[in-house]
Order: C-alpha cells, then structure tokens, then sequence
C-alpha cells in the first residue's frame, strides 16, 4: 500500500483555512429558513409539540436542529430524494443546511431582533382556502377501544357533473384517526355502518393518513363527481378511542367544466400481487417482501402512495419497462415512518408502456430493536386492517395515456415561503414547481418581470404576482399570491446645533409614529416623544416605529472626549500589538496583531469573549476598550506515516467522515492539546461530529498499534 511522508504539526499547523466572512443572524437570515420551512406546524396552535417561531424558541435548540437537520429529521420528509423529485418536496436546500450550520459555528447570533421579518399568517382551518364543497360528518362517540372501522354516508347534492382537482380530509380528532379512505358512489344501496366495505360500486378517490397534505390534480384533470353522487369516508379509529368524539371533515376544490378523469389503484398491494407471501412476520424475526404487477395498457402516473403500519422499516416502487428492462423509479422511502406517509406526487407526469412490470419491495423489522414495534415482547404479525397488523400496499393515481402526457403541467400554485406582507427592504421568497423540462415567466400586475425565469422569486415590491409556466407546448398561468410591502417610516433627527451638550434633539414628526432614543447603543429610559434633551456625550441615534422600524443616522455629542483603547498579547511575548491608544468619540480604530516566531495568531478577546478572528480588527469607538489578542505555539512536530486516510470535507460545517484502508479508532483534540470526543469502535470508517468551530487534530489508532495524525479545520 502506498504510504505517503507528511509532518504534521501537532496543537498548530503553520496555515489554517479561516473565514472571515459575516455570520449569519436570526434576523437576517435564519428567520427566514424556519418561517418557509418549519413553522408550519412548529408554532403556537401548530400540530409539532413545540414552536420554532421567534429567536427565544430556536437559539437554545439550535445545536438540537442542526443535527436533525442533518440527518434529515426535519423537515420531515421520508422519500429519498435522491432517488426521485417530488413537488413541493419538503426538503431544505444544501445553502440553507450550510447557513444554518455557520449560524450555530458562529454562536447563533440574534442580529437586530427588530428587523426580524414577520411570520406568516397560518389558518387552522382548510388548506384549500375557500373550498367549493366541504362535508363533515355527524359527531361521533368511537364505540370500541380496539380497531374501529365506520362508513359515514355524505350526500354531496350535485345536480350537474363536476370534477374535483383539490381534495383534503380534516380530522375532526387527530389523536385517533388512523386513516381515512375518501370513496366517491353512484349507488343508493345503504352501507352498512361498521365494517371495511364502502358498497360495490365505490371508487376511491384519496386516501388520509398521518402527514397526509391535500391533493391537487394535475393542470385539466379530476376526480368525477356524477350528478346525486355521494361521498363515502370509511374511518379508521386507532385502538384505545373509546369514547371519544370525532367530526372529521373533507374539502373539495370542483369544477364543472370537464377535466380529463383520474383513477386510483392499489396496483401493487400484499393481497394479490406480493410475490414471496403471505405477508407474515413472526415475533423476533426481520422479513423483505416483494410485490410485482404486470401492466397491460400504457398509462400515465401522477403520484404514488406507499402504505405501511408500525414495523416497516423501509420500502421502495419502481416498474421495469418490456423489452428493454429499463427502470422507471417511483418512490423510495428507506426509514418508513409510519406518522409521515404521503401521496408522492411526481414533478412530471410517467408514461409506463403496457407490458411493463410494476414492483415493489418492502422491509419490516419485528425484533426489540425496533423502537416503533408496538409489541413488548414483539408478537407475530400478520397481514390486516388493525394498526398492530401489518400492510403493504402502493397506491398509483393515473389515466389511460394520451400523446404529449409528458407534458402535462402538474401543479401551478406558487408557494409563498413566508409571510406575504412585511416591511420595506424585507422579502419573501415565492415558489412553484420544479421539474425537468419547464420554463417559467413571473409576472407582477400582469406585467413581464425582465429576467425573472426561475421557479421561484423573491418577491420586493407590492402586488399580485403571477408565473407563466410552460411545458413542450402546453402552458398555464398560475393563480395570483398578493405581496403587501409597508413603507418604513422616515427617521431623522433634526436641528442639530454641532456636537455641544446639553441640546435638544428633535425627530421629524411621522405623525401616528412612535420613537425610541438611544445613547450609545442602549435605550434611553423614558425617551419616547419627539424630542429629547441630549445632556451626556455620546453617540445618539433615533428609532422610529410605525409597523416597521427605521434608525437615524447617528449624531456625536461631547466628540472631544476622548477614550481609551488599550491592547495587549497573551501569551505576553508571542507577537506586537499596535493600534492601541486615545481616541474621540465615533471615530474608527484599527489594531492589529503581528505574531511572533513560532506562534500563529488565532483571534481577539474582550472581557473573555472572542471580538474577532482578524489579526487587523477595525470598529467605531464609543466607549473604553480592552482588548487582548490571543496566540497560539508552533511546536512538538512529528512525523507520521498517512497510510492512505482521509477526512472528507475539510473544511468542514462540523460534520465529516474519516476513512482509511484498515480499522482504526479515533480521538479529537484542540490546539491546546484537550481531548474533545473520541470513539474507540474500531472500523475502517467512522462519521463525526465538531460541535464548535476552530482547528483540531485527530489521532487515529490502528489495530496493529500504529497511530496517525491528521488536521481539519471546523467552520
């Protein structure tokens, strides 16, 4: 094995890479990361189990976030993306994981909390705004603690035809509403009340579970709703509901111009298409199940839906074209959660040829360790509608296919990725849908936006905004978002008569505004009129708040005074400190750090807190400064044998992978020598975690008692 020389300088190397450049904040960049991504369902009256709305919320977890994040816990969003888009994925960009990370490295700086954009308005009601049609059923008082399955008969009184292109189901009683299956009849034939058929001519249109988000049909297609059609939800009430009261609700979006018809099947499920059954896992055991269907006509597939209970670990759905083989991917879930399942709607819409062979496979895991397992001790499970039963099943909604479904324009709503109404000099980013192929024009009042072509926008200016979206030779235009943008209020000071003390300083008058005046950076009790009696030196500035806040440009009181900026090095000989010195009020400083032989410099300290991590560290002087400049030694340089080991990426966001040809243990150090985590587990690749930043070592140990270094670098 090729063995490369280095040495290695251990507690400093002479060059680490350090980035100087500006931390992100809560208000300047963070806020605007959870209020499009989490705040959803993290906020007050949300369904997460805690809120993530302001910077109180999120600062002490955000080590807690960034790791879930990571591993991508949250958002939740159980696909692989990798393996398939979806629209509107719940998914957060790699920029927005990267700032998110600099923001906890950084030491999750709050930034001026007052230009915090605002949160969005949600609604606890439909998704769908003003649906055209909304049923709920008769409260109803669950009569058995185990499983429960009931039919509530819905009249939807249409006297013509329509077609439903958005459906949602609204669980009157979350907590016990294992699913829901939204069937659409034809039939007066009554339904018997409990049980698991919803009548012989049903035909199921949606289906609910955990997580589950409405369902819009893709552009000039439905659901079809006849004339005295009826809607059938067969609930499923989870064991332990005795006695409670449920008032689910569904919501149709319906149209009556004709819409190309959509169907649903469960193509691939564990009664007649699994191909290694029954579906069968006995207590203490791990099985794989396998599904296969052969397609005789050609369709077009707009979503899939993979269902699983409590002890699913994982599963994937794909077809295999005739002839060829070639694989057409649908959807792979590899940690199936069971409180996170969806309708996987396909950014374009899937020609699958007739002939080819629909498969699925499924991985269940009925041991003790798997934490989901509701059993303790595990007990066999078996194929069932009971939610300690087990299921496998993917749903496809689809058509007969027709020349140039390939272009069919999925979904054309824009997502606003916050609030749509803020101040001046905020913004908020609008999203549509992603896919291959697509082209889009924004529009704002109808008009062209010059150069705005992607598929999302960040929307500056009041308006209704407006995307034309275009696929091959179909195109749609999508419906308005209205942006509200609130004019800052005007902040000036006035009438200042030079810089002598005591004076009256006096604010523009904004009318209903109010005001806020500060010396030096702090608040002045009290001070909240128009104008204010400046008596000490110092550095005033004015806030003014009418909705949205604006800040005066400063104004220097006393300047002559001068104050005191004095520097020092620590160690005491390691380097020559300049800059230090008498200074005036409100003019700028510069100090500057020169290390000496054998030390490198690392950053500036005041009062035991890290300033800055630049050798020449500028700011505006305001007050008395002490400030130490902190040096690290070169020493004890050793020399090893790199016997072809890596760390991956380097620098990192604190999160890396080691890797070498043979097993190794490993442990990490600071520069000053402190051991900071360490994992004796030998293997041959291990992956880590630096919860802070800064320049480390880590030492790796072999098996056969060689022991080698490598450096790395943690933004």
């Amino acid at each position: 094995m090729n063995k490369v020389l280095f040495l290695l300088i251990f507690f400093v190397q002479n060059i680490f890479f350090r980035s100087f450049a500006q931390a992100p904040t809560w208000s300047g960049d963070i806020a605007k990361i959870m209020y499009g991504n989490c705040t959803s369902c993290h906020r007050p009256g949300g369904m997460a189990p805690f809120s993530l709305t302001n910077y109180e919320d999120v600062s002490p977890m955000a080590t807690w976030i960034e790791q879930n994040i990571t591993n991508k816990n949250m958002p939740p969003w159980p696909a692989d993306e990798d393996y398939k888009s979806f629209v509107h994925e719940r998914v957060l960009s790699q920029q927005d994981k990267q700032t998110f990370s600099a923001w906890v490295s950084a030491g999750t700086p709050s930034g001026d909390l007052r230009f915090t954009p605002p949160i969005p308005q949600y609604s606890n009601g439909s998704q769908l705004g003003s649906p055209s049609l909304s049923l709920q059923i008769t409260p109803f008082t669950v009569t058995q603690n185990g499983d429960q399955y009931r039919n509530f008969v819905l009249p939807m009184g249409l006297t013509q035809v329509n077609f439903a292109n958005a459906i949602e189901v609204i669980p009157g009683n979350p907590s016990i509403v294992h699913h829901v299956l939204v069937f659409v009849d034809t039939n007066s034939t009554p339904v018997p009340p409990d049980g698991l058929s919803a009548g012989l001519q049903s035909e199921l249109i949606y289906s609910y579970v955990p997580g589950s988000i409405p369902y819009y049909t893709p552009i000039g297609t439905g659901f079809r709703m006849p004339t005295n059609s009826r809607i059938i939800l067969q609930i499923h009430y989870a064991p332990g509901s005795l006695g409670q009261i449920d008032n689910t609700t569904v919501n149709f979006n319906l149209t009556t111009t004709p819409q190309r018809r959509i169907f649903v099947s469960a193509a691939l499920n564990h009664l007649n298409s699994i191909t290694n059954g029954p579906l069968m896992i006995p207590a203490n055991e791990t099985r794989t199940f396998n599904e296969s269907f052969l397609l005789n006509t050609t369709v077009t597939t707009f979503y899939a839906f993979p269902h699983m209970h409590l002890i699913g670990k994982s599963i994937q759905a794909w077809a295999n074209k005739p002839v060829t083989n070639d694989t057409i991917r649908f959807v792979k879930v590899p940690d199936w959660d069971f409180n996170w399942q969806d309708n996987y709607v396909f950014s374009n819409a899937i020609k699958v040829p007739a002939g080819s062979t629909l498969k699925a496979t499924a991985h269940f895991d009925n041991t003790a360790t798997n934490p989901n397992n509701p059993s303790s001790p595990p007990q066999n499970v078996v194929a069932g509608e009971g939610t300690n039963d087990e299921m496998m099943i993917v749903f496809f909604a689809y058509s007969p296919y027709l020349n140039g479904d390939e272009n069919t324009i999925i979904d054309k709503r824009i997502i606003p990725m916050g609030a749509t109404t803020f101040c001046e000099g905020q913004s908020v980013r609008l999203k549509t849908i992603q896919g291959e192929g697509y082209t889009y024009q924004w529009k704002l009042n109808g008009s062209t936006i010059t150069g705005a072509t992607n598929y999302y926008l960040e929307a500056t200016q009041s308006g209704n905004y407006t995307v034309l979206i275009s696929l091959g030779s179909n195109n749609v235009l999508s419906d308005p978002v209205l942006i509200t943008v609130n004019s800052k209020p005007v902040s000036i000071i006035n009438s200042i008569s030079g810089n002598q003390i005591p004076q009256i300083l006096t604010a523009q008058n904004c009318g209903t505004c109010n005001y806020q005046w500060y010396l030096n950076d702090v608040a002045i009790g009290g001070a909240m009129s128009v104008n204010h009696e400046a008596t000490q030196p110092g550095i005033y500035y004015l806030e003014t708040y009418n909705g949205c806040y604006s800040i005066s440009d400063t104004v220097i009181l006393g300047g002559a005074i001068p104050y005191a900026v004095s520097v020092s090095a620590n160690p005491t000989n390691a380097g020559t400190i300049n800059g230090g010195g008498s200074f005036i009020l409100g003019s700028n400083a510069t100090v500057i750090a020169t290390p000496s032989n054998g030390y490198n410099f690392t950053y500036w300290t005041e009062n035991n807190n890290v300033v800055s991590y630049q050798n020449s560290y500028s700011f505006v002087v305001n007050q008395d400064r002490n400030l130490v400049a902190n040096f690290e030694q070169v020493s004890e340089v050793l020399e090893v044998q790199n016997d072809e080991i890596s760390v991956y990426p380097n620098p990192s966001n604190g999160y890396f992978t080691l890797k070498g040809g043979q097993n190794f243990s490993y442990s990490v150090f600071n520069l000053e020598g402190h051991l900071i985590k360490e994992n004796k587990e030998m293997s041959s690749i291990h992956s880590a975690q630096i919860a802070r930043s800064g320049a480390y070592f880590i030492r790796l140990d072999r098996e056969n008692g060689q022991r080698e270094y490598l450096k790395i670098v943690v933004r």
